[in-house]
């Protein structure tokens, strides 16, 4: 039973016969009688009575359609509701992207543009820093930091954790790799923030070691492809790591090993700032990643 049986029941309740509310629903007779045994049968009681003038319903048939008439209007009407609120949604949306998260994020940037045609997005590729809002003129950011402060919201939309990683290339031409402490003797990539300060620790539980970093990136992306390339051993997302480590360019090094987890979060100022397409798109961002995990 569906939404579309419930409505041939009301038409036959309402205009007393198959053939009327076959015509009103543009479908055929033998079907719109089909649907309705369909249902007697799942309800376990007859909904109408049947005579050759007319049809008229049974004291379950009356029961049930006040039941079940006010549940099908409010659905068709969110469905109206819903439908116009895709059409009116239309505009130009600006956001700001870290160089790795339009990997994690693509999919669902590209279904909001399928489900709101009319908008038109330009995307901007950001270090992180915050004042990048302001200097953009975005509506939004996906960062890595929570600057959930002053006139600024951030609601989270996925966690990554980070682990070592090296190519094959890298570890063959290497001495082996058997406790962190051999790291020591090693070609460590590092990472700098976007406000300029330089993970110079690699803490993991119980165990930390001090980097002398022989390449230090600003963003992720980079570190990836140095690390790809065989320039050393990187900390990284496990998750923009996945692919190459599952056709086996790149080896999770230690993998008992973490050095914690880290959230994505989308910020964007208060919503008395934001434009409405803009609100749509934050609201639809965080509904779609949440259904996905």
């Amino acid at each position: 039973m569906n939404i579309k049986d419930l409505e041939l029941f009301i038409a036959v309740a309402k205009l007393g016969s198959f053939s009327k509310a076959a015509k009103s629903l543009d479908t055929r007779r033998a079907l719109v009688s089909r649907r309705i045994g369909d249902m007697e049968k799942q309800l376990g009681a007859p909904l109408f009575t049947r005579t050759t003038r007319v049809m008229t319903l049974t004291s379950a048939g009356r029961q049930y359609l006040v039941q079940i008439e006010p549940l099908v209007n409010q659905f068709n009407h969110a469905s109206d509701v819903f439908k116009h609120r895709h059409d009116e949604v239309q505009g130009k949306l600006r956001i700001g992207l870290l160089p790795f998260v339009d990997k994690l994020m693509d999919k669902y940037i590209a279904n909001f543009i399928h489900d709101y045609p009319q908008v038109q997005l330009e995307v901007f590729v950001v270090q992180g820093q915050i004042q990048d809002l302001k200097r953009l003129d975005l509506d939004c950011m996906l960062n890595v930091s929570d600057d959930s402060k002053g006139n600024l919201c951030a609601k989270k939309l996925m966690t990554f954790e980070r682990k070592m990683y090296a190519s094959n290339l890298y570890l063959e031409q290497s001495s082996v790799i058997e406790t962190i402490d051999d790291l020591h003797y090693h070609s460590l990539l590092g990472y700098r923030s976007a406000e300029g300060v330089l993970e110079d620790k690699w803490i993991f539980p119980h165990a930390e070691i001090s980097s002398n970093h022989k390449i230090i990136c600003s963003d992720y992306n980079s570190l990836y492809h140095f690390c790809l390339g065989g320039a050393g051993i990187s900390l990284l997302p496990q998750i923009i790591a996945a692919e190459a480590v599952e056709s086996q360019q790149l080896i999770n090094v230690l993998p008992e090993l973490s050095a914690g987890f880290k959230d994505i979060n989308i910020i964007y100022p208060t919503d008395s700032c934001l434009s409405a397409v803009a609100k749509v798109f934050v609201e639809y961002m965080i509904n779609a990643v949440a259904l996905a995990e």
